[in-house]
Parts: structure tokens; C-alpha cells; sequence
């Protein structure tokens, strides 16, 4: 895609939601961990969701109707009260920056699924044996996943994952335990070689 397609996909996705930016810009700065006790409320937020479902135990479908219902309502109730809650005389231009950092990575996202989707299904051409040996291991072993394991609990895990791989990846986490993972092994190696050269 040329880079004035994808400038035009950033600017209709940003006018598109414009609208939400300030609950955009809060929801951001709730997933990169602006405060050290967010990824507390991310984890109490996800947990208690699933365990209302689990609780009610509620079939697929009225699931799919009652989060049709909330997002219509709050679709309706939204202009409303984004008046009460948010001033829009006070929008900085650090949270236009904020705004326009996340729509950008929606549009990367969005790119992505649609290379992806592509790939997999719009592609004409013939998939190599290998391909479809890959793509039927993979599909399997996610069925067998799926039927092994509780779904809510694995949707419970993904979601949870999901939730906090922002701040994670924004504060270098998982950086920082390779490094520390990394100094332990190199240091065990380093151990185990001199008691090698002890012995001989």
C-alpha cells in the first residue's frame, strides 16, 4: 500500500474517531501505565468481567445480544455524557499527539489483519503443501486447546494478555527480564565451567 493510501486511511480512521478521542486518549494512558497502580485496575477489570460471566453463565448468543445492547446504548448515551465529563477547551497538544500515536497504530493493526487476510484468503494462488500443513497443524492444536481447557478461562487468559501487552512492551518488561534472565544463565554458565576445569 503507497504511503498516500495509508495517509488517507489515518486521516478518515482519525476523523472517524473523533468523537471518542478523550476516552481514546484515557484508555491509552490506562494500557501503557501511566500510573504505577494501572495495570492493578486492568487486571481487577478483566477478572471481574469473567467472573460476572462466569456467575451468570450466560449462552453465547444472549452474550452477543446483551454487548449489542450496552454498545447501542452507550453509543446513544455517549455525547451526552462526554459533555459532563470531559472539557474540550482543555485538549493539549500532548493529547492530540496521544490521539494521533494510537490512531496510527490502529491503521498498523488494521494493515496488518488485511495483509494477513489477504495472505490467507484473497491470495489466488496456489498455497505450497507446506503452507497447508502448517496451517492445518496450527488450526488443530488450537481445536484440542479449546477442547481441553475451559474457553472462558482461555478467553479470560487472552484478554488479560491482551490488556496488558501496551504497558508491558511500553515499559520494557519483558527487556528487562531477558536482561536479568540472561545475566543468571551467563553467571550459572560461567559457574558450571569452573567446576568443569576444577575437575580436570
Amino acid at each position: 500500500m503507497s504511503q498516500v493510501d495509508q495517509k488517507r486511511a489515518f486521516n478518515k480512521l482519525k476523523h472517524d474517531l473523533e468523537p471518542w478521542r478523550n476516552v481514546i486518549v484515557h484508555i491509552d494512558s490506562l494500557l501503557v501505565w501511566e500510573k504505577n497502580f494501572y495495570p492493578a485496575i486492568i487486571f481487577a477489570a478483566v477478572s471481574i468481567f469473567y467472573l460476572s460471566l462466569w456467575a451468570m453463565d450466560l449462552s453465547i448468543i444472549t452474550m452477543v445480544a446483551l454487548a449489542g445492547l450496552l454498545g447501542v446504548i452507550f453509543d446513544f448515551l455517549y455525547p451526552t455524557i462526554s459533555k459532563l465529563l470531559f472539557n474540550t477547551d482543555q485538549w493539549s497538544g500532548k493529547q492530540e499527539a496521544q490521539f494521533e500515536n494510537v490512531v496510527t497504530q490502529l491503521c498498523d493493526i488494521k494493515f496488518l489483519l488485511l495483509g494477513w487476510y489477504e495472505y490467507l484468503f484473497a491470495n489466488k494462488e496456489k498455497k505450497s503443501t507446506v503452507f497447508v500443513i502448517i496451517m492445518s497443524i496450527v488450526l488443530l492444536t488450537l481445536a484440542w486447546i479449546g477442547a481441553i481447557f475451559n474457553n472462558l478461562l482461555l478467553m479470560y487468559f487472552v484478554t488479560l494478555g491482551l490488556a496488558m501487552y501496551p504497558g508491558i512492551q511500553d515499559k520494557g518488561v519483558l527487556n528487562k527480564f531477558k536482561e536479568r534472565f540472561g545475566c543468571l544463565v551467563s553467571s550459572n554458565m560461567e559457574k558450571i565451567r569452573e567446576v568443569t576445569k576444577k575437575q580436570d
